[in-house]
This record gives C-alpha cells, structure tokens and sequence, in this order.
C-alpha cells in the first residue's frame, strides 16, 4: 500500500488583514504578492547578514594590517636565571608548590592523626609526606588496574615500590 502525500499550503497573513479580506477573490493575488515579498524580504536579510561578516572581515583585516606591536620591557619584572642548569624533578615540584606546602601537609596529617587516636599518633616526617606526594604522581602516570601491579614482578615499577614497600 503506497502511503499518499498530502500537500497542504500554508498561508502567510500579513498583519491587519481579516479573514474575509483574505478569502476574497482578490485574495490569490495578494497572497502570491505578499509570498513574493516575503521571499524577497528573507533574501535582502541573508544577502545583508552575509554583506555584514563581509565587512567584519574587512575591518577585522584592516585593523590587523594597522596593528603595531608594542614594544615590552622585561628586564625589572623578570626572575632572577636559575642557579643550576639542569633541576632535578623535586625542583620543579617546589617551585610550582613551595615547601610550605610539604611543611603543611605534614603538620595537617599529625594533627588528623592525634584527634583520631590520641594514644597511637603517626608522627609523619615531611621526607615520609613527600615520598607520598611522589607516589601519588607517579600512580597518576602509571594507569594500572589495581594497585598491585605496582609491586608485581612482571609490572613492577621501581620509583613506586622501592620508595613503599608493600607489607
């Protein structure tokens, strides 16, 4: 069974026109005059959006032709060159961290520690608390399943395991 297509013509009324207006005779002509000038309307705003970026992208050309670039003096505001010429991975840590942050971290976790269990502290060093952090970020590069492969023989890696043992 062929399934039927029902074309059904949609009229535009322009504002201020009743319905009798519209079902008048007449009204055929009208309709294919305002249809005409509908179109005609929607085709002049397209042409003018697409003449619009036109003319952004010629002002944005003509400014980029006229721009000069400032000249900057560094020289008061820059840091003093690092005193070694190759830093090592825990240099790059601290500037980006600071040791404060080490220092904190440690302080934080003893403090934890007592509130919990007054009679059994942790006492965390800060070497113990930076082990960790390294810890940390080396799991964050290694992506294995479980922790264990981190210890495993076949999957071991070194700068975890060495650092922590497992039991």
């Amino acid at each position: 069974m062929t399934a039927k297509r029902l074309n059904i013509r949609n009229a535009v009324i322009p504002n201020g026109l009743s319905e009798d207006e519209i079902n008048s005779s007449e009204s055929e002509d009208e309709m294919s005059k305002v249809t005409h000038a509908l179109r005609n309307e929607l085709n002049m705003s397209e042409n003018s959006s697409t003449r619009e970026s036109d003319n952004d992208e010629s002002v944005e050309s003509e400014e980029d032709e006229n721009f000069v670039t400032p000249t900057a003096d560094f020289a008061d505001n820059m840091p003093p060159p690092p005193i070694h010429d190759e830093l090592q991975p825990i240099d790059y840590f601290y500037n980006m961290f600071g040791k404060q942050s080490t220092t904190l971290l440690t302080n934080q976790s003893n403090l934890y520690s007592v509130q919990k269990n007054p009679n059994k502290a942790a006492r965390i060093s800060e070497t113990e608390m930076e082990h960790f952090i390294g810890i940390l970020l080396m799991t964050g590069i290694y992506s294995f399943p479980e922790q264990r492969y981190f210890w495993s023989n076949n999957t071991r890696v070194e700068s975890i395991s060495s650092v922590m043992t497992r039991f």
